[in-house]
């Protein structure tokens, strides 16, 4: 599932950043781990859309993806 690759590639994309000695290399792994939590924001308003989840569980999965972003 999309999602679940998504998901993987925010941790994944952080702790391989972070295993680099260089702050440049680290921010453009986190700024991958970023676009990542947007892919999955997009995937749960997929679905939503497809009635696979609530608009309760999507609020929650928004206000936690902007509260890890920031």
């Amino acid at each position: 599932m999309q999602i679940e690759r998504a998901l993987n590639s925010i941790v994944l994309n952080i702790a391989e950043g972070s295993a680099d000695k260089s702050d440049v290399e680290f921010a453009r792994f986190l700024g991958i781990s970023i676009r990542s939590v947007y892919e999955t924001v997009v995937g749960f308003d997929l679905a939503l859309l497809y009635g696979i989840v609530t608009a309760d569980q999507n609020e929650i999965i928004e206000l936690n993806a902007h509260g890890l972003v920031k």
